[in-house]
This record gives C-alpha cells, sequence and structure tokens, in this order.
C-alpha cells in the first residue's frame, strides 16, 4: 500500500489586488485501519472534519469501514443488534438507531471525505461466504470523532451521481490514477465501490453472489468511497490497461430489505481502462 495523502488547500486573504495569493496545505485528518477476518483496529479516538483514509485489508474475504452515526440515546449493542439482522427477516421494527454517515471500501489511499464530530459505530456490512453478514460476526466497534479542520476535497476528473438505485453519470475512467466524485442524491447512503471481475467473470455472477454468497466472491474490491445523502466525496482508482472493472454499491438497504443496493440496479455496465 502507499503513503497516505493530505488532500485539499487553502487560500490566504490577499494583501493586495495584484499580489500572488499563497497556498498552503489544509491540515486534514489522516486516519489509519487495517482490516482482518472478522474484525479491525480504528483509532478509538480522533479528529474530524476533512479526512483522508488508508484503509489496509489484512483478509482473506473484501472489507469496508462504514462509519454510522449513534442515534442521541442509543448503545453500541442495539446498533449491532439491528445491524447484525438476518437479510431474511429484514431490519427490526421502529427506526433504526443509527445514521450511516460514510464508508471506504477495501482502498488503496486517496479516499477523501468529510466526517463531522459526533460518536459512532464502524463496521462492515459485507456478507461472509456462509451468508453472515461481517458485522454479525464481530466486526464492528465505537470511536468518537472531534471536531476537524475542514477544507476542499480533491480535484477529481468527473463526478459519479447517485440515486435510489443507480448511477445517473459516470465519468470516462483510463488505466492509471483516477480522482473521481461521489455525490449522493438518493435517500440513502450510497458508495462507488471499484470491483475488479476475472477473466470470464460476468455482471451477472457478482449479482447472484451478493444474492446468495457462497463461497469466494467473484470479484475483488479495490477501491471506493461512500457518503449519506446529500453530500459528497472522493476516491482514488488505480486502474490497470486490459483489466475488466465496474462500479457498484453493496450498501445493505437499511431502509428496506437490507439487500445490497447492487441487487436493485446499483452497478454499471464492465468496462475496460483506455489508454
Amino acid at each position: 500500500m502507499r503513503g497516505r495523502r493530505r488532500w485539499g488547500r487553502r487560500r490566504s486573504a490577499p494583501t493586495t489586488a495584484t499580489e500572488e495569493q499563497p497556498t498552503v496545505e489544509a491540515p486534514a485528518t489522516d486516519v489509519s485501519i487495517t482490516a482482518n477476518d472478522y474484525s479491525f483496529d480504528p483509532p478509538s479516538t480522533f479528529d474530524g472534519g476533512l479526512t483522508s483514509l488508508s484503509f489496509t485489508n489484512a483478509g482473506t474475504e473484501p472489507h469496508l469501514a462504514a462509519f454510522a452515526s449513534l442515534a442521541p440515546g442509543t448503545t453500541l449493542e442495539e446498533v449491532r443488534a439491528a445491524l447484525s439482522a438476518p437479510p431474511a427477516l429484514g431490519p427490526p421494527a421502529g427506526p433504526p438507531p443509527f445514521t450511516e454517515v460514510a464508508g471506504f471500501p477495501s482502498a488503496d489511499p486517496g479516499v477523501a471525505g468529510k466526517l463531522p464530530a459526533g460518536d459512532y459505530v464502524v463496521h462492515c456490512p459485507l456478507p461472509s461466504p456462509d451468508g453472515t453478514s461481517h458485522t454479525a460476526k464481530g466486526m464492528i466497534t465505537q470511536v468518537t470523532v472531534g471536531e476537524g479542520p475542514d477544507g476542499p476535497l480533491p480535484t477529481s476528473i468527473g463526478t459519479v451521481e447517485a440515486v435510489d438505485f443507480g448511477f445517473t453519470s459516470v465519468p470516462s475512467l483510463q488505466a492509471g490514477t483516477n480522482v473521481v466524485r461521489l455525490n449522493n442524491r438518493g435517500k440513502q447512503p450510497h458508495e462507488i465501490n471499484l470491483v475488479e471481475l476475472g477473466p470470464g467473470t460476468t455482471i451477472d455472477d457478482v449479482l447472484a453472489w451478493f444474492k446468495e454468497p457462497a463461497g469466494p466472491p467473484p470479484m475483488r474490491s479495490l477501491s471506493g468511497v461512500a457518503v449519506s445523502p446529500g453530500t459528497e466525496g472522493t476516491a482514488e482508482f488505480e486502474l490497470e490497461r486490459g483489466s475488466t472493472y465496474a462500479l457498484i454499491c453493496a450498501i445493505p438497504d437499511f431502509l428496506g430489505d437490507f439487500q445490497p443496493h447492487v441487487t436493485k440496479g446499483m452497478f454499471t455496465t464492465p468496462f475496460t481502462a483506455g489508454s
């Protein structure tokens, strides 16, 4: 994995109308998380605001770090129970004791977003080969986020617009480094998760696995970012010429049947990176 990256620039106030305005690096909060099967180690406290994440997947399965804000008066155990509900039964009755805020799939450094101060649970909602979510297997912990610096997100090559349940625009991605912005116009949290399809693998194979997980996944999760409704984040994608990719949203439908959004149409047609 490469080193972490700070994002965002701010300009100082001009002294004259013609004087050059120097730029300084915005002090983005750097957060490092390592995932295993089935645990991870986010810091228990850190400052939020403009946040740059390094996420290392040391496990054998795909993982992501999803941040959910605790509703007032709720406990970690109540959130764990709600997030661990079997998909066939649907979520527990009543409003969820959390609000999904942001998330970072198995990712290279270069994921940036804005994280408000508050109490969160960090969990991995992805399914294991036996169909049980990683959250239910214990991949959940609580963190406290303090006030942090603000600043602009990094410059991107284009913006993916997410709605419930689809992507309405996707920029053309080239071989090499691509910084992509996600704008969530839906009513639920959404992500852009870059997955690489193996030889002979189709998007139908990916959908079938998310509907009924059994055995290893037919794709490799590379990088991405998830954001709450009405917010934006960026992800840095590294694409290799000749490889086949797709963008998906694998977040469960917490307001409905708990099924991953990809099974409801949130995926792109597979593509090969251009030169």
